[in-house]
């Protein structure tokens, strides 16, 4: 009998950082855990190491405790405003719940090195984080809190029911590894494809649960972050829908808090450029020739290629954060602060306005107060705004800032100045096809409108009528009729050729694309969705754009080695990155390098009357 005791006894080592334990390694023998503990000491990393030996029926007693001068910051849960609720422990796994804990807890993962798909299949490190009193008990009673309005229940009632979800999280974690492990096994031979086959006969409410402790087992060997997103994206497999999903929500998992971000950007030498690396990243146009991080790169070419919903999510939290803070953006002065702010707005602009929505474009308007500021004095919001719509390249996108700020809380107390801009803006516009992005129908431009002056809180008849100015027109009529209150009263000549809007036509190696009847931008660069793709390795993924806008053509620089204009007749020039110049009459735009024995691409522009 003393002998069969014997063997059930272990040793488990645990350290604690910030007042939070964990098991560190169990063994079968005294000796083996105290040497254990005896080099975790040296190390100097963890303030506190204990041995604790538990006996054949569970009881509990520390044999050995010592402290370092090591040690990390404490971890607390963080705000949140909204969390996801679970009728059961299975759901818990899921894409939402975990993201819930991830930020409601986001120091503790940071501090663990993990993602909450990981920590929720292991039994000691649920046991050990059950008794930190003060990390657990407040993030169950916030939970608790935020959900019980939700269902319908009392807080008390839903933190009984919470507790009980852990207890049996617990319970799954305990018998995890016995009947989990060949969904592990197939998923490190056959892909996700092959983990779903595999559990195509288990009940789908179990789907999460497989997925979620396959992919921790593949995490398992890799410490850093930049490991784990790599190991996630080799998942990836263009074509599969449901592949491109789950590799998008565990990318998003680990991308989403500032520690992953840290080291995958760590290289940037000030908060201007890594935000400007996170905006590379979101368009899927990070430059291979700088140091970014393997990882960061991976994630870059996946964006581009569409379907991280999850991870753009992500990134864009990340950059809000970046300008919502108080760190300043360059560390080189006043001057370099306002052009390296303008570089970020430019980089977040699409075709109906800023990524990121209302709270971005609070985000913008807050921080361009202070950027622009004159002796010592904030910009005023009206100034701030205008200014800030003044970077958008089109009427959408002025449009689409200026309704996002009205619909923020901050913008939606200067609502009778934001509606004012958008009717002033509404009547500059003179065709449909300002408003539509390329392949976009006019219809989908009237819902997406419609929204968004219905969100903002513009006044019914004013929102009702700016509707009823695109609503009035046919898909295929291209002219919108200016309100009467702005036409110009001007007689045109139609035999004035000034009276017909000029085009640009830009030519590559035979193709012709037409501005503003092809496309309302063109983008040139190594990237596949370009409008126009070269195959030169100085050439940037998005290197230039091409625009006309208002009869006006024009060209700006988007990459880092710059590009040189040829215009016949005229003197070359060369752009650096966000130049933007005029083109007129005919030349070439030139992107290339011959000191890299490289032949330049060279793709013509001709700018002529309409006929």
């Amino acid at each position: 009998m003393t002998m069969s005791k014997r063997r059930e006894l272990r040793f488990e080592v645990v350290v604690e950082q910030g007042g939070k334990p964990s098991i560190d390694g169990i063994f079968d023998d005294e000796k083996s855990a105290k040497e254990r503990a005896g080099y975790l000491l040296r190390l100097a990393k963890f303030p506190v190491v204990r041995i604790v030996r538990i006996n054949g029926v569970g009881k509990e007693e520390t044999i050995f405790e010592k402290a370092s001068n090591g040690g990390a910051k404490p971890t607390t849960i963080s705000p949140i405003l909204e969390a996801s609720p679970c009728a059961d422990a299975l759901q818990v796994y899921g894409f939402e719940s975990r993201m819930t804990l991830l930020r409601l807890l986001r120091g503790y993962w940071d501090e663990q090195g993990v993602i909450p798909a990981e920590q929720l299949h292991r039994y000691f490190p649920l046991r050990y984080f059950e008794r930190e009193a003060l990390l657990f008990n407040p993030a169950v009673s916030r939970l608790a809190t935020l959900q019980a309005p939700t269902l319908g229940v009392k807080p008390h009632e839903r933190h009984d029911q919470l507790m009980r979800m852990f207890a049996a999280l617990k319970e799954m974690a305990q018998h995890s590894n016995d009947t989990l492990a060949p969904y592990d096994k197939a998923l490190a031979k056959g892909g996700i494809s092959g983990l779903l086959a595999a559990a195509v006969e288990r009940p789908l409410e179990e789907r999460d649960r497989i997925v979620t402790h396959a992919v921790a087992a593949l995490l398992e060997p890799h410490r850093e972050w930049g490991a784990k997103l790599g190991a996630v994206l080799r998942l990836h497999q263009d074509g599969d829908d449901e592949n491109t999903r789950l590799v998008d929500e565990f990318a998003a998992e680990i991308v989403d808090g500032r520690e992953p971000i840290r080291e995958l950007i760590g290289y940037a030498p000030d908060l201007a450029s890594a935000l400007l690396a996170l905006l590379a990243t979101l368009r899927g146009d990070l430059d291979d020739r700088f140091p970014n991080t393997g990882a960061l790169l991976a994630l870059s070419n996946a964006v581009g290629g569409g379907g991280f919903r999850q991870v753009r999510e992500a990134l864009l939290r990340r950059i809000r954060g970046g300008i919502e803070g108080l760190n300043p953006l360059t560390k080189t002065g006043a001057g370099s602060e306002a052009k390296a702010f303008q570089s970020i707005v430019d980089g977040l602009v699409v075709f109906d306005g800023p990524m990121g929505g209302p709270a971005m474009a609070e985000a913008l308007t807050k921080r361009g107060k202070t950027v622009w500021a004159a002796g010592g004095v904030d910009l005023p919001f009206e100034d701030t705004a205008l200014r800030l719509a003044g970077r958008m390249g089109t009427a959408a996108a002025r449009l689409g800032f200026l309704l996002d700020l009205a619909t923020s809380d901050y913008g939606h107390r200067k609502i009778s100045f934001l509606i004012q801009r958008v009717a002033e803006e509404f009547g500059r516009v003179k065709s449909a096809a300002e408003l539509a992005a390329p392949g976009v129908s006019i219809q989908d431009v009237r819902d997406g409108l419609g929204r968004k002056l219905r969100a903002a809180g513009i006044p019914r008849a004013l929102a009702d009528g700016l509707i009823a100015k695109i609503a009035a027109i046919p898909d295929e009529q291209r002219a919108l009729t200016v309100p009467s209150a702005l036409r110009r009263q001007d007689t045109l000549d139609v035999r004035d050729p000034r009276a017909v809007p000029p085009r640009l036509t830009v030519t590559y190696e035979g193709r012709s694309v037409t501005l503003p009847d092809d496309t309302a931008e063109l983008v040139i660069g190594r990237a596949a969705e370009c409008g126009i793709t070269l195959d030169h390795a100085s050439a940037s993924r998005r290197h230039v754009v091409v625009r006309m806008r208002d009869g006006v053509g024009s060209v700006e620089d988007l990459s880092r080695n710059g590009t040189r204009l040829t215009p016949t007749g005229g003197e070359p020039r060369l752009l650096k990155q966000g130049e933007t110049a005029t083109l007129s009459g005919r030349g070439e735009i030139v992107i290339g390098s011959l000191d890299l024995g490289e032949k330049p691409a060279r793709i013509e522009w001709a700018v002529t009357a309409a006929r």
